[in-house]
């Protein structure tokens, strides 16, 4: 059923945190502002033709914002329940406005920054992974939401990202120490969880429960790692967010823009010899010319193989000596195979995983990119905390709908509610002069 109502100049229509409501509205004339107390400016301004609200219909989440009449303003509310019973009558309808809703939340989430590590994946691929998403709005206050596993459990662990409510990450006991206490820590909208989290915190026999009513998206945590597996560069950021200083140097030679820092960091440190001559090896395997190879290999040597050369590398006297001796006797016809410098290469990788790639985790350079993807952020400010804020701001408007007023067919809408009223004055008259 729906309802036509005219709100005065500044009129609220509903306040945010309001318990779960049972309406949406479509604006037929006027406009309306939607504001938050956690923002400091308004979120939205919605004209005639727009609706808003429609996410109290899908789920049981309270109002996300306020919403007052600009102006003296027309809307049509649209109660819960017929909505619901015109999707149980069209279940294509309801497939789906179930995968709209999805996308619209998982994109959200992307945009507000909460999920940063995908953000290097294509929209429509980041669109069909949604699609693989349940929505779980029936978590009651106390439910456990995730518990970290053993071996022994035969659960298959899962990717939760908190929609609304409150969460906590709680364990009596740290790897790290011996004695027994309470580690607690609460996660808001936008915050993410899944078998890293426990590991990220240093936490044992943790677990993860509903602090209030709260809206889940979850998949199978397997989905994820296959997404990582087309995009290793996604992967690599969410390595680096979900173990912070834990993280393998494969993901952060994945990672953009970590690569430049950590060569950054080693010029610094005037010992960045070694990260340049895994670099050429790298251009070197991937050539398909022998010509090209050859020249390469070339200025490898002069660069960083023989003694006095200027980015001398600290390779062991039996490997370097090695591989100087079958340079010395290629002949013209010989091929150099994209193999040449493998055993060289995996002991500078060795080398740099053991010695520089551990400096380089204390330092600001990679601390400062780990703090824009860490999970568990709380530092006032923060990157992270402030696009949590916007993703809870937007869930009031994530993508204002517009209604083409030429088809709504007001005159005639009014014209049936104003003789619906009349009929129902009738016979409630009529049954007033029968008794």
């Amino acid at each position: 059923m729906s309802t036509i109502r005219v709100y005065p100049s500044n009129a609220v229509i509903f306040r945010e945190d309001e318990g779960i409501s049972t309406q949406m509205f479509v604006t037929l004339a006027g406009s309306v502002e939607v504001t938050s107390s956690r923002a400091t400016a308004p979120l939205a301004q919605l004209d005639a033709g727009s609706f808003f609200g429609e996410m109290s219909l899908l789920i049981n989440i309270p109002r996300a914002a306020t919403v007052k009449a600009l102006d003296s303003c027309m809307l049509m509310s649209i109660e819960k329940k017929a909505f619901h019973t015109l999707l149980e009558q069209c279940p294509d309808v309801k497939v789906s406005v179930g995968k709209l809703l999805k996308e619209r939340f998982l994109l959200k989430a992307i945009v507000s920054g909460v999920l940063p590590f995908f953000e290097s994946i294509p929209s429509e691929r980041m669109i069909r992974f949604s699609h693989e998403l349940d929505i779980e709005d029936q978590v009651h206050k106390n439910d456990i939401v995730l518990r970290q596993q053993d071996e022994h459990d035969t659960h298959e662990p899962r990717f939760v990202f908190l929609v609304y409510g409150a969460l906590e990450i709680t364990s009596k006991h740290r790897k790290t120490s011996n004695k027994r206490q309470d580690n607690s820590v609460f996660l808001t909208p936008g915050c993410y969880l899944g078998p890293f989290t426990f590991e990220r915190l240093n936490l044992r026999k943790g677990k993860v429960f509903a602090r209030s009513a709260a809206v889940l998206l979850t998949c199978p945590f397997h989905k994820v790692l296959e997404l990582f597996d087309e995009f290793p560069a996604a992967g690599a950021a969410a390595n680096i967010a979900w173990f912070g200083e834990r993280c393998d140097f494969a993901s952060v030679l994945r990672h953009g823009i970590l690569t430049q820092r950590f060569q950054a960091f080693l010029e610094s440190e005037h010992s960045d010899e070694n990260f340049l001559f895994f670099l050429d090896i790298e251009k070197f395997r991937v050539m398909e010319d022998d010509g090209e190879r050859r020249d390469l290999s070339s200025h490898i040597r002069t660069q960083y193989l023989q003694p006095d050369a200027p980015k001398e590398v600290n390779l062991p006297a039996g490997i370097r000596d090695g591989l100087l001796e079958k340079m010395d006797k290629l002949t013209p016809a010989d091929v150099v195979e994209t193999t040449f410098f493998d055993e060289a290469c995996d002991e500078i990788m060795r080398l740099m995983v053991k010695d520089s790639f551990p400096r380089f985790k204390k330092s600001l350079h990679f601390q400062n990119i780990v703090d824009t993807l860490d999970p568990n952020t709380t530092r006032k400010g923060s990157r992270l905390v402030a696009a949590c804020h916007h993703f809870r701001d937007s869930l009031q408007i994530l993508r204002p709908g517009h209604v083409d007023m030429k088809h709504m067919q007001l005159q005639r809408m009014m014209s049936t509610i104003q003789k619906s009223h009349a009929r129902r004055k009738m016979s409630s008259g009529l049954a007033i002069s029968q008794h």
